[in-house]
């Protein structure tokens, strides 16, 4: 089984600059079940827009492509209780992992002290994944 290479600009920060003039969209998402929703404001999500695929052992496993919310102004979340969800953490727990307790979606992560979000794209409606580009991240290495 062959693998792809990781490029030297594979630990590099994931979250794209952006500038006041950098054009957004609000996103909706939520768990399989409809437990929990939410929302995020995020650089518009066009063809070949960069999604991170990190080769860590969680996000391996469950498919996770990645977008990341810098700012907590931007990300709401809709319907669930934040104290319903289920977290987990693992290797040097600077990622919380964030789940819907009945159907186990894996929603999003919490980075360092809930500052910046990492939405699974994955969970966001309307996203057609083949028109993204995958920005391959060595997580394994963190």
């Amino acid at each position: 089984m062959s693998s792809t290479p990781l490029t030297k600009e594979s630990n590099t920060n994931p979250i794209p600059p952006r500038t006041a003039d950098t054009p957004t969209k609000v996103y909706k998402g939520g768990c399989h079940c409809g437990k929990f929703e939410f929302q995020c404001r995020h650089p518009v999500l066009e063809d070949g827009f960069e999604v991170v695929s990190c080769n860590c052992s969680i996000c391996t496993q469950r498919g996770y492509l990645g977008i990341y919310i810098p700012d907590p102004k931007d990300f709401t979340l809709l319907k669930g209780s934040e104290t319903e969800l289920t977290r987990y953490q693992f290797n040097k727990k600077f990622l919380t992992h964030v789940f819907c307790t009945v159907c186990g979606s894996g929603l999003f992560a919490m980075v360092g002290d809930n500052k910046v979000f990492g939405v699974n794209v994955r969970t966001l409606s309307g996203i057609d994944l083949e028109k993204l580009t995958l920005k391959k991240n060595n997580g394994r290495a963190l």
